[in-house]
């Protein structure tokens, strides 16, 4: 069952929000930097690059706010500043590599592999089934990939098979390279 996007928004806004009130609650001496990268990641697998880079400013920047204004001020303002920009580039990395494994993932579904021996007839250019049946290269290729056949006749068969219309499609057909 596929998850609607609608609903993954609502997941990844309350797991930000979840995150952000545990790192409220414990103050200053314990921190959770860790768990933003769940939402986050879960905005770059579901929602895409540009909600995820979208929730990193927002938890970053919420998580700088409670550094600054609601702690009692253990660390100074300019290290507070500095862990944003550190959380800042570490999750906007993690938004990266998501979409770069997303590309991957995408383009590995979209090739549909023909690998390995094909067994062929060197007569008439079929392929056997592994249940033993003969069909068309055309058909088993388009079957087992994304490929789509049109069909014509190169000079050397259109020469052999049609002597008789060879000069005349050739004097109509464009040169070609």
């Amino acid at each position: 069952m596929r998850i609607p996007r609608a609903l993954w928004w609502l997941v990844v806004v309350a797991v930000s929000a979840g995150v952000v009130a545990l790192d409220l609650a414990t103050g200053p001496y314990i921190q959770f930097p860790i768990l933003f990268i769940v939402p986050v990641g879960l905005a770059a697998w579901h929602l895409g690059r540009w909600p995820a880079v979208g929730f990193t400013v927002v938890l970053v920047g919420a998580r700088l706010g409670i550094a600054l204004g609601l702690e009692d001020h253990l660390t100074p303002h300019w290290a507070a500043v500095v862990n944003a920009v550190i959380r800042l580039l570490v999750l906007l990395g993690l938004v990266v590599v998501v979409g770069v494994v997303q590309q991957r993932r995408a383009l590995a579904a979209r090739v549909q592999e023909l690998e390995g021996i094909l067994p062929i007839c060197s007569f008439c250019k079929k392929i056997r089934r592994e249940d033993g049946s003969w069909e068309q290269v055309e058909v088993y290729v388009s079957r087992h990939s994304a490929a789509h056949f049109s069909h014509g006749l190169c000079d050397g068969c259109l020469k052999e098979h049609y002597p008789e219309h060879y000069h005349q499609v050739r004097a109509e057909s464009p040169p070609t390279a």
